[in-house]
C-alpha cells in the first residue's frame, strides 16, 4: 500500500476544472478546427466532430484546415463543410493541407508541392490576424500544424491559446493518428505551445474513446442534420448528388433504420466542452509526467521525469460516456433546428 501511495505522489498532479471558469460568451472563443475530413469518410466521427464545432456557440472557427495525407488525395472533406456551412449560416475559410510526411521533426515543407501549402499558409495568416490567442483542435496527424511551427514558431508561441492534440496511447501503443506521421507529432507534443493531450487510449482513466449507438443522437436532431450524417455514411458522389440539395432529401426507411442501428466509435468530443468552458464533471485535465520516443510512442509514467502535460483524464468511467452522448445528443439537436 506504502509503495502505491508512493507512487501516486510521485506524479506532478494539477488537477484543473474539467472546464473553463463558466461557459463562455457566443463567438468569445476564436479556434482553427485542423482535421482529416473526407468524402467519402474513412471515419465518420470527424463529421460529428464537425458538427460540434459548428454547433458550440462559444467558438468563433476562423478556419477548417484538412488534413489530407496521401488518404485524402482526391477526396478532401469539402462537401460536409459546405454542408456544415449552409446549416448553420456560418462561412469559414478552408484549405487542404499537406500529403507528403516531415522529412524531419525541423522540416517546414516548404519544399513540398505549392497546391498543398494551403493549410500551412491558412494557419499562420489566422494567427497573425488574430487580435486574440486562438485555440487549435488536431484531429488527424499533426503535419500543418508542425510545420507551421518549424516556419514561425514565435508567431505561434504567442498567438496559440490551446492545442488540443487528440492522438496517441498513454500507455505506450502506437495509436494511428500518431502513426500517420511520428515526426510531425514529437515536434508539437515537445514543442512550448499550451498543449492539451488527448490521448485516444491508454490506461488508468488516461484516454478520451467512448461510443453510442447512432439512434440516441440522431433521433432527435433536425432533418437537415440527419441528413448530413446519411450523406456521409452512404458515401454518395458528389457529381451524382449535390450535398446541399441532399439535405432535404427524404431518408428511406431501410436507409434510417441501417444507419440509426450502427456504433459510432468517438475521441474528441470532451476538449470540445473543454475548450468552450462548458462544465462536465466526468473528466479534467491533470498535469502529469509524459516519456515520448523519437518514433511517437508516448505514455505517462510513474516517475517524475519527461514532459509535463496537461492529459486527458477520466474521472467517472461509469458515467462519461453517456455524458457525452448528452452533450453531444444536445449540440446536434439545435442545429438546422427551426
Amino acid at each position: 500500500m506504502f509503495a502505491r501511495l508512493l507512487a501516486c505522489c510521485l506524479f506532478v498532479t494539477v488537477l484543473t476544472p474539467a472546464a473553463l471558469a463558466a461557459e463562455a460568451a457566443p463567438g468569445s472563443v476564436p479556434v482553427i478546427h485542423i482535421t482529416d475530413l473526407y468524402h467519402p469518410h474513412n471515419d465518420p466521427d470527424d463529421h460529428f466532430d464537425l458538427a460540434t464545432v459548428f454547433g458550440i456557440p462559444a467558438f468563433d472557427i476562423r478556419a477548417v484546415v484538412i488534413d489530407m495525407g496521401k488518404d485524402g488525395v482526391d477526396r478532401p472533406g469539402m462537401p460536409p463543410v459546405q454542408q456544415m456551412m449552409h446549416i448553420t449560416g456560418k462561412t469559414v475559410p478552408c484549405a487542404t493541407g499537406l500529403v507528403e510526411n516531415l522529412k524531419s521533426q525541423s522540416d517546414t515543407c516548404a519544399q513540398q508541392p505549392s497546391d498543398t501549402q494551403g493549410g500551412i499558409e491558412l494557419i499562420l495568416k489566422v494567427l497573425r490576424e488574430s487580435d486574440r490567442p486562438v485555440t487549435v483542435f488536431c484531429v488527424g496527424s499533426l503535419r500543418d500544424m508542425a510545420a507551421a511551427y518549424n516556419r514561425e514558431p514565435e508567431l505561434l508561441k504567442a498567438k496559440v491559446a490551446r492545442c488540443y492534440v487528440n492522438a496517441g496511447d498513454t500507455a505506450g501503443g502506437v495509436e494511428w493518428n500518431v502513426s500517420l506521421d511520428p515526426h510531425a507529432y514529437v515536434r508539437i507534443m515537445d514543442s512550448p505551445l499550451p498543449i492539451f493531450w488527448m490521448p485516444c487510449f491508454g490506461a488508468d482513466g488516461y484516454k478520451t474513446h467512448w461510443y453510442f449507438q447512432q439512434a440516441e443522437v440522431l433521433d432527435s436532431a433536425p432533418l437537415v442534420l440527419q441528413n448530413f450524417m446519411v450523406y456521409a455514411l452512404t458515401k454518395p458522389p458528389v457529381s451524382e448528388r449535390d450535398p446541399i440539395a441532399a439535405l432535404a432529401d427524404p431518408i428511406a426507411p431501410k436507409v434510417r433504420e441501417k444507419i440509426w442501428a450502427e456504433q459510432r466509435n468517438m475521441w474528441c468530443t470532451a476538449g470540445y466542452l473543454h475548450a468552450a468552458g462548458i462544465d462536465n464533471p466526468t473528466f479534467s485535465f491533470r498535469k502529469v509526467p509524459v516519456h515520448l520516443d523519437n518514433n511517437g510512442t508516448s505514455r505517462v509514467t510513474n516517475g517524475t521525469d519527461g514532459l509535463q502535460l496537461m492529459t486527458f483524464h477520466i474521472d467517472d468511467a461509469a458515467a462519461y460516456a453517456a455524458s457525452m452522448t448528452k452533450a453531444l445528443r444536445d449540440i446536434c439537436a439545435k442545429l438546422g433546428a427551426k
